[in-house]
């Protein structure tokens, strides 16, 4: 299946700034919902009006990726002053994710997954655009 998938996309050239954009920014979101709205039990105002619009974003990849550097930065004060087994001052709001949520230490474990769930699929995607693999020379 896979090696199907790669020679039907063969030479396929996606968008490379929206591509890499789109989970820039939802990592930002993931980061402030967890670490902020979740174990802080609030966030930061956003820097602009909720789009409510899932991986698509009118803003550049400067702006989205400046999101994403700055929810960073507030995640990691918010660690550095909890430790891991503080438990969150509010909930996330669907199951079975509210239940698991237990204490600082989950919420960072769950946000290290995404984040290289996501990272594994900007790799697919330059892959797709470039056609190297594995770990060689850069």
């Amino acid at each position: 299946m896979a090696l199907r998938l790669h020679d039907q996309t063969r030479g396929a050239r996606p968008a490379r700034r929206k591509v890499a954009a789109r989970p820039g920014g939802h990592l930002g979101h993931a980061e402030r919902h967890r670490f902020q709205e979740v174990f802080r039990g609030a966030a930061e105002p956003l820097p602009w009006p909720d789009e409510h619009t899932p991986l698509v974003t009118t803003r550049s990849p400067s702006q989205v990726f400046g999101f994403y550097r700055d929810q960073c930065e507030i995640s990691d004060a918010i660690i550095a002053a909890a430790p891991l087994t503080a438990t969150p001052a509010g909930r996330h709001p669907d199951e079975p994710l509210a239940s698991q949520t237990t204490d600082l230490r989950r919420i960072v474990l769950h946000v290290i997954e995404e984040t290289a769930r996501h990272a594994g699929h900007l790799d697919v995607v330059r892959e797709l655009i470039d056609g190297r693999t594995g770990l060689g020379p850069r």
